[in-house]
């Protein structure tokens, strides 16, 4: 069974994470983290881990049915955007970011354990040469299958079976969100993988297919403006317009929680 966050009341202020309209971003240090990844790995337990950025939970608060799907995540946050809802709801940011691109590569560095992975996602030959890239920057790991994230709902068993037969520890999923996480939420119970991860881009930048954001850019967390600069038709409307939706939906939602918290006075005759 996936590693399931514990459930809060809406909007609930906790030490430990984030809760907000159902859906709970764990606030853990990048040892913690490397700790609960681990812990599934040896015991061979299931754990469905997702990169909570500000995109993420906008289509989880407009879509009940994606946020529904979520709860069977551990997820953790990503990105500025994320970290100010924290600020907002909780009065502190979370401890650290972990953005999927940088933590994947540090664990897989870290871990002196061999492990096996297969690689699901991006663009046909994407895949295959992200697998050729990780032999090379993690020998001590082995990829026992990639696959392209082109297939149609037909061949989903095809995919499942593929997976199950390479039976893999690590399972990374690059469909973009929501699509991602709602293929793990739907076929985690079919899957023989211990830890499956959505992972966005990572696909793409491993296989040298994508730049990273220079260091500076990162180091001031403006890695989504290297990225919107580069694409501006494809993430002009996500870096945009959707950063002013999201911006008053959590806006909107901190005062509606304010509102609700406030002491009712009872006149007295």
């Amino acid at each position: 069974m996936p590693d399931r966050a514990l459930d809060m009341a809406p909007g609930a202020a906790s030490v430990d994470r984030l809760e907000l309209e159902g859906v709970s971003v764990s606030d853990l240090t990048r040892d913690e983290l490397f700790d609960r990844l681990r812990g599934a790995l040896d015991r061979r337990t299931q754990l469905c881990l997702g990169f909570c950025n500000a995109n993420m939970l906008l289509k989880a608060l407009c879509t009940p049915a994606y946020a529904a799907s979520l709860r069977g995540f551990l997820l953790v946050s990503d990105g500025l955007g994320i970290d100010l809802c924290s600020a907002l709801f909780r009065g502190r940011f979370f401890r650290q970011n972990l953005n999927g691109t940088d933590l994947i590569p540090a664990f897989l560095a870290a871990e002196t354990a061999p492990r096996t992975l297969f690689l699901l996602g991006a663009r046909p030959g994407i895949a295959e040469a992200a697998a050729r890239n990780l032999a090379l920057l993690h020998p001590q790991h082995r990829v026992v299958g990639a696959r392209d994230g082109y297939f149609p709902a037909e061949e989903t068993g095809a995919v499942l079976a593929e997976i199950n037969a390479a039976s893999p520890d690590i399972l990374l999923v690059a469909l973009g969100n929501p699509g991602q996480e709602t293929f793990i939420a739907e076929h985690a119970h079919r899957i023989d993988a211990r830890v499956l991860m959505g992972v966005g881009a990572l696909l793409d930048y491993t296989a040298g297919a994508s730049v990273r954001a220079p260091a500076a850019f990162r180091f001031v967390r403006l890695e989504w403006l290297f990225r919107l600069l580069r694409e501006p038709r494809r993430l002009g409307r996500r870096y945009t317009v959707d950063v002013v939706v999201f911006l008053a939906m959590i806006l909107r939602l901190r005062l509606a929680s304010l509102a609700r918290s406030r002491p009712v006075r009872v006149a007295r005759s």
